[in-house]
């Protein structure tokens, strides 16, 4: 891939990342949503540990949190924090197509389809942001699973190289991850 395609691609993913973060304020709170403590968010949106313990990082910066806060908070905070993993990953990729020579021409491939996965993953999640910014619940979950299904085929693809720079950040997958908590939490809103 040329530098110059990767870079141009680096520029519209900047400007998606920030047109997604600026789209929904993080005290948006919409009518009819539910109200409980950052505890009660967790537990209910959790079915594991570590789910518990990654919902509770990524709603650490919630103001009060042993109080309650309309579920609307918790799911614009989760999907913020799944779009900041998101864009981590992403930037990694991008750096590795850069400035790794040593790259095979099968990692190079799976790279900038993980680029591309990402930046359909990040418009899922803007999707979502822009959805929770207008308190709109229609085709929520669709893009929920939109962005956890890009996620996932970045995953798979590299899962087939025999090594790869890319490798534990993908395996551990803590983005999907960190999406499947934002789809839970958005779950507490109602979404079907």
């Amino acid at each position: 891939m040329k530098a110059m395609s990767v870079r141009r691609l680096v520029v519209v993913l900047a400007t998606v990342s920030l047109a997604a973060v600026t789209a929904a304020g993080d005290e948006k709170t919409c009518p009819g949503a539910p109200s409980m403590t950052v505890e009660t968010a967790c537990r209910n949106a959790s079915g594991t540990q570590a789910m518990y313990d990654m919902c509770k990082d990524a709603l650490g910066g919630v103001p009060d949190p042993l109080s309650d806060h309309d579920v609307t908070v918790y799911a614009l905070a989760a999907e913020n924090s799944a779009l900041a993993s998101v864009g981590a990953t992403q930037d990694a990729a991008i750096k590795l197509l850069l400035y790794n020579s040593s790259l095979s021409g099968e990692e190079k491939d799976a790279y900038m389809e993980c680029v591309e996965a990402y930046t359909t993953a990040e418009h899922a999640i803007g999707n979502v942001l822009d959805k929770l910014g207008v308190c709109s619940l229609d085709g929520l979950g669709d893009d929920y699973m939109n962005g956890l299904l890009d996620l996932e085929s970045c995953r798979d693809r590299v899962l087939k190289l025999p090594v790869s720079l890319l490798y534990a950040i993908v395996l551990v997958d803590r983005k999907k991850a960190a999406l499947a908590l934002a789809f839970f939490l958005g779950k507490l809103l109602g979404i079907p």
